[in-house]
């Protein structure tokens, strides 16, 4: 494809860049915004109560687990060796805390992405209408306008590689809420798993 068609094509996807109607237009991501995750959708029962940074083994655990850099299994193992020695007592008083604290801060996290990805997504506009404003007055400019159309034609060109560049930043980081969304989920099943069934 040679660029000019390239630029075409760019530009189509330009015109459907928006929101649809009576969608968030800061939230360019496939997957549905999510404000907030909530107990009721990953823990078993009654919600979690009480503090969580209260108890200062499960602050450490929460500490250790929830950091984006780690991997979910190794939070999953993580939780499986802190249950592992408590009885059933403190397994139903310190499990759900744990849950708590992790439901907190990836809410934390989530937080800052998704403020990140409307950032972005401001940018995201910003782009296209310059490459929109740079196609209209190359249109308008006349085909022997010689060193000045070139000029433009390269402004333009830029414009749609930044464009381009960043619509892939933005599919990249609209993955990151679901991954947390998705780990969390694995951590309340691993300490569902653990609490005592009598």
């Amino acid at each position: 494809m040679n660029g000019k068609a390239a630029i075409l094509l760019l530009v189509a996807a330009l015109a459907s860049a928006g929101a649809a109607p009576g969608a968030d237009s800061d939230w360019p991501c496939a997957q549905r915004l999510v404000p907030r995750l909530t107990a009721a959708a990953l823990w078993p029962g009654l919600a979690p109560e009480g503090d969580w940074r209260a108890e200062p083994e499960v602050a450490a655990l929460v500490g250790r687990v929830t950091p984006r850099v780690v991997p979910e299994r190794d939070g999953v193992a993580a939780i499986e060796r802190f249950a592992a020695p408590l009885d059933p007592p403190a397994r139903r008083r310190l499990l759900p805390l744990v849950f708590a604290g992790a439901l907190d801060e990836a809410n934390r996290l989530r937080d800052g992405l998704i403020e990140q990805i409307r950032r972005f997504a401001r940018r995201q506009r910003d782009l296209a209408e310059g490459v929109r404003r740079l196609e209209a007055e190359l249109r308008a400019m006349p085909a022997d306008a010689g060193p000045a159309r070139e000029e433009l034609e390269q402004r333009r060109a830029f414009a749609a590689k930044a464009f381009t560049d960043a619509n892939t930043t933005v599919r990249f980081a609209c993955e990151a809420p679901v991954r947390l969304e998705a780990r969390l989920g694995a951590y309340a099943r691993a300490l569902a798993a653990a609490l005592p069934t009598d």
